[in-house]
């Protein structure tokens, strides 16, 4: 386990043989308990690593419990399901809120790790920047790759903030100008953010076929 934020835990769990799957897909996880929770995993199949896969654990939620769980803990997991994956090479927009941001940070580096590749911004909303999960790890590798925009907007920032402030819907008019041309969208978060996302890349002009979103 490894904080990721004040209150999202990053867990790795390691299966017992390799466990394939395209990034952006989610596994379910059952505990002994008899709860079945589904989680999107945070890192895409590597064969340095291949039965290794990360989610993100939000702390108060229904889900908390698998927090609980101890270095060494056997669970079954089923999987891997979901189809928010990686459709084609056109420029992408990957809008995230909250731990939605799981199956977009896979999608981005299973991109990221090939040697070139159409444009990728990632749009990530959270409360202020305590809650910018993997913030450090994407805004290297937006250092590191031109092809890459990670952009953040807070919700609720301090006074004196000086990041973007208000809602990924605000900001998404504006990232997607500059990918140009047509793009893809990969939309996961709340209901809400997704259903408002979807709505607004439609008006800007978005094919429905090229937005592909999981809500949770």
């Amino acid at each position: 386990m490894a904080p990721l934020s004040p209150r999202v835990v990053g867990m790795t769990f390691r299966a017992d043989a390799p466990f394939e799957r395209a990034a952006g897909q989610y596994v379910l996880l059952s505990l002994d308990d008899g709860a079945t929770h589904a989680f999107s995993m945070a890192s895409p199949y590597s064969a340095l690593a291949p039965a290794e896969f990360e989610i993100a654990v939000a702390r108060g939620t229904t889900a908390a419990n698998v927090l609980e769980l101890g270095l060494g803990s056997v669970v079954a997991v089923s999987g891997p399901n979901g189809s928010l994956v990686w459709k084609a090479d056109m420029p992408s927009l990957l809008v995230a809120t909250g731990t939605g941001i799981s199956p977009l940070r896979a999608i981005a580096l299973e991109q990221l790790a090939r040697p070139s590749g159409p444009p990728l911004t990632l749009l990530f909303g959270c409360r202020d920047a305590s809650e910018e999960l993997w913030g450090a790890e994407l805004s290297r590798l937006a250092e590191r790759h031109p092809r890459f925009g990670f952009v953040v907007t807070h919700s609720q920032p301090p006074e004196g903030n000086m990041a973007r402030v208000g809602r990924v819907q605000a900001h998404l008019p504006e990232a997607l100008r500059e990918l140009g041309g047509p793009a893809r969208a990969y939309l996961c978060g709340h209901t809400p953010m997704v259903n408002d996302c979807t709505t607004l890349l439609l008006d800007l002009g978005i094919l429905p076929e090229h937005i592909h979103g999981e809500s949770y």
